[in-house]
């Protein structure tokens, strides 16, 4: 057997010379994204869906942790469950659909049955095959090692050797509550949502969530197309768009969060074009004014490695990634809003998402644009590694919480005095070398 790359060498950290660097050997090399299926995304927690996907018994969700096809399901006694996505015959898919309800799931092969606790119930031509004592619990599904939630969001592992899914959350924890506590009700996905697939490595959008810093170039035609139109229609109140983070500097600082978590957030100029100013005197009877501050003057990006990104920017928008080969990834976008919302907050909320992060609208398709042109970029060896040390200077970072992490209770590793720092980056591959290297002492 040939001995495996050292993927700790395609990262040249060197914080005395204020170095990180990225070999762009990861975004194309095939046998990196063969090391990732196996120590990344089949061995840690991995978000599988929004709870509100499986809210009645029998309700499922299909999706997949690294290549393994699996399914979410609310079983009968009123407990999520998650099973690989194979019959337990001959591993023929048993669910085709990407959302459902089903009380019993049947193989489309043989026709063997399962109940939605994974549990063979029956089978074809039992007594013509098998001796009278033979049990069919053999064939019940496979079930994930391990399933939890926390505040609505669904993850899994293949590995029962994870932390507690809160211990893998960590910091990332605080800004959740504040993502989910200000509801009046419980959030929802909204009905909908959009899969697409882009010629780039996974890492290279994943690292897009994050940089900030490509936002007022990559996004400018979007700010302006907005401010046209909202200046030509006379557009006011919710149905405005917040476009301060695109047009100038303003007030943010940026977070790696551990894990490889990160998080950032920019000053809203005008918080009252966002759905939840609606309830700002309500929300001051339960929190304090720094936490006020944080949910309604501050728009928050945040990603959970490897695969999830909450975005709380233009819309409410919660979005997941998943590698199809080293040049080929899938993402899949919803939309999500408080259950019982206000009708004109709800369309304002659902219009704002179509133009910022559907593909058919006016910033997704340059995020794509530009993905798959620093995909392309990649295959440029003999340049120089991907850069990602901006911002790593005393000057701007702090070992620790700032004020406003303080203020809210979490601590991060560490914090930057701008959204468009790359500290965010280094914790993603930081955590990325752990889990390559030793995937098993990586948390």
């Amino acid at each position: 057997m040939a001995a495996r790359k050292d993927f700790a060498s395609y990262i040249d950290e060197r914080p005395e010379d204020g170095v990180f660097q990225v070999s762009r050997d990861v975004y194309n090399d095939p046998e990196v994204l063969e090391a990732e299926y196996e120590n990344i995304f089949e061995r840690t927690w991995i978000f599988l869906c929004h709870d509100s996907f499986v809210s009645k018994p029998g309700d499922f969700y299909a999706t997949h942790i690294g290549r393994q096809p699996v399914f979410v399901v609310r079983r009968a006694d009123g407990k999520i469950d998650c099973f690989l996505n194979a019959c337990g015959h001959r591993g023929a898919l048993l669910v085709n659909r990407r959302v459902g309800n089903a009380q019993s799931f049947d193989c489309p092969y043989h026709g063997f049955c399962f109940d939605n606790a994974g549990k063979c119930i029956s089978v074809r031509s039992k007594k013509t095959g098998w001796p009278d004592d033979f049990d069919i619990g053999h064939f019940d599904l496979t079930r994930i090692a391990r399933i939890d939630s926390y505040r609505g969001l669904v993850f899994g592992s293949l590995s029962p050797d994870v932390p507690a899914l809160e211990v893998h959350l960590g910091g990332a924890t605080k800004l959740i509550d504040i993502w989910v506590a200000p509801a009046p009700h419980p959030l929802e996905i909204v009905k909908g949502f959009c899969i697409y697939t882009s010629n780039c490595n996974w890492k290279v959008m994943h690292e897009n969530g994050p940089d900030a810093y490509h936002a007022p170039v990559v996004h400018r035609n979007f700010a302006e197309t907005v401010a046209f139109r909202e200046s030509r229609q006379k557009v006011e109140g919710v149905q405005r768009t917040e476009r301060g983070r695109l047009t100038g500097r303003i007030e943010s600082a940026s977070y790696d969060l551990g894990n490889g978590h990160t998080a950032f957030w920019s000053q809203r100029l005008d918080p009252s074009v966002f759905p939840i100013h609606r309830q700002r005197d309500e929300l001051a009877k339960r929190f304090t004014p720094a936490q006020l501050e944080w949910i309604i003057g501050r728009g928050r990006h945040m990603t959970i490695f490897p695969n999830l990104l909450l975005n709380e920017l233009a819309s409410t928008h919660l979005r997941t990634y998943r590698p199809l080969g080293p040049e080929k990834m899938e993402t899949t976008i919803w939309c999500i809003a408080p259950v019982g919302e206000e009708p004109d907050l709800r369309e304002a909320r659902i219009r704002k998402f179509e133009d910022f992060f559907l593909p058919s609208g006016m910033a997704t398709p340059d995020d794509v644009a530009i993905c798959e042109a620093a995909q392309k970029a990649s295959w440029a060896k003999a340049a120089r590694a991907s850069d990602m040390s901006r911002g790593s200077g005393n000057a701007f970072r702090i070992d620790g919480p700032d004020e406003a992490a303080r203020a809210l209770g979490f601590h991060p590793v560490a914090s930057s005095s701008s959204w468009d720092h790359e500290i965010t980056l280094q914790g993603v591959y930081r955590q990325w070398r752990k889990m390559m290297a030793n995937p098993r002492a990586a948390e």
